[in-house]
């Protein structure tokens, strides 16, 4: 067997790869072969990953209701930048760098609520809206301005009940990210501003980022790994995918996350009568975070790498409001958080194996197939933003979604009221 490619880079300034390597996986989805194994583990890769994608890009780091009140803040790093969320007294909401200007020490450490920020280096204060308030023995330092003294900040904006953040200041709007690929469009079916997070958790799998939300959009592995805790029922020849120009969403047939499929709550109040007990969708809405919907309720999966060979995985449950005033709520809500976490265990075990695998000299990346449609416009996406897009191979993959569309929805329609017939994607 041929050993596959080695790394093709020399430095984090010399960033060159065979042009061979990106066609193999430009091509149609049934003819590409997935990346080589050096797409995941090399250090090098993964710096530009950060620098492109994620301090490029609009990044989802949490819900509205994590900050009810003012004073309410999270302190976390994303790509390792630290960051610090916060709502001050106006009750608007701010994203921030976390870093003390005076030092660059984190002013802030875990969550909680908070009258103000103090650095615990040398006890400079800062109140919720990032502006300074104290800084002991400044007054003898020549032209010190209070005024100029502010946390930097981060473009922050909301859809949907979901925060998301931009390092970038030349960024696109949030809005106009989300449209490039029609997520707020169709993702205002399943209104997630009327749920609230009943379960949230995290964890750290050791694995290159892009593996999970690969495996997250993977339908080919379901009826192996997931066969006996939800893949028993998931007619995967009729997932019905619309690729947006980065992203996709999709309409498919699953039951809800929860023993034997069974539904603790019932349908959600907004879909009733439209969708049936089998009604499953998911959004893609790069670069990292993977949202998936059922009759009764939303299950986001938040992708943040810590470096080239681990990943923290954040994973929301989200119910209507008014579940949370029903008869033996938390019960209920407990079977469900035990579900996901028991699906999401039976992946780990093959994401650290994936690692394993493309570092071995031996891997060749093999074939994708149609089942595999939503990775391959994943993979294209990564070339998209490391190498420069190809807008022929982009059309190519847009038109051939369109038509296996067209093809499923000749064998009947979906099984969402007829809602998903609106959406065909973003090549017609």
């Amino acid at each position: 067997m041929p050993e596959q490619t080695p790394n093709p880079f020399r430095s984090a300034s010399k960033f060159e790869v065979d042009p061979a390597v990106l066609r193999a996986t430009r091509e149609s989805v049934t003819k590409a072969r997935h990346l080589p194994g050096w797409f995941y583990t090399s250090p090098e890769l993964f710096d530009r990953e950060i620098e492109t994608i994620f301090l490029k890009e609009w990044l989802c780091v949490g819900r509205v209701e994590e900050y009810s009140k003012p004073g309410d803040y999270h302190a976390l790093r994303i790509a390792g930048e630290p960051l610090l969320i916060a709502r001050d007294t106006q009750n608007k909401l701010h994203a921030f760098r976390n870093l003390c200007v005076h030092r660059g020490v984190e002013v802030a450490s875990g969550q909680g609520n908070a009258k103000s920020f103090r650095c615990p280096y040398h006890s400079w204060v800062y109140n919720l809206d990032g502006t300074l308030a104290g800084a002991p023995h400044t007054k003898e330092v020549e032209g010190f301005d209070f005024s100029s003294c502010k946390l930097p900040s981060i473009k922050l904006d909301t859809w949907g009940g979901y925060i998301f953040v931009n390092f970038d200041p030349a960024s696109p709007s949030l809005g106009d990210y989300l449209d490039a690929d029609g997520v707020r469009e169709f993702g205002e079916f399943l209104k997630p501003e009327e749920t609230l997070t009943s379960d949230k958790f995290s964890y750290v799998v050791p694995c290159n980022w892009k593996f999970v939300p690969e495996n997250l959009m993977d339908m080919y592995h379901v009826g192996v790994i997931h066969k006996e805790s939800f893949g028993g029922h998931f007619p995967v020849n009729d997932f019905r995918y619309r690729l947006g120009k980065y992203g996709y969403h999709a309409v498919y047939e699953s039951y809800t996350m929860a023993p034997k499929g069974a539904t603790l709550f019932g349908t959600m109040p907004w879909l009733r009568g439209k969708v049936s007990d089998r009604f499953a969708c998911t959004i893609w809405i790069r670069p990292s975070m993977n949202l998936f919907g059922r009759h009764d309720l939303i299950q986001p999966i938040v992708t943040t790498p810590i470096d080239v060979n681990h990943t923290q995985v954040t994973v929301y449950t989200q119910l209507p409001k008014e579940y949370f005033e029903a008869p033996a709520f938390n019960e209920k809500n407990k079977i469900y958080a035990d579900f996901i976490r028991m699906v999401l265990t039976e992946d780990n075990e093959m994401l650290e194996s994936l690692q394993n695998g493309v570092k071995s000299r031996g891997f060749v990346p093999g074939p994708t197939v149609k089942l595999e449609r939503a990775i391959h416009h994943c993979l294209n996406y990564y070339l998209d933003r490391l190498f420069g897009p190809d807008e022929t191979a982009r059309n190519t993959r847009l038109n051939d979604g369109v038509a296996e569309l067209r093809k499923a929805e000749a064998r009947g329609p979906a099984i969402d009221g007829g809602y998903s017939q609106a959406f065909r994607g973003a090549a017609e």
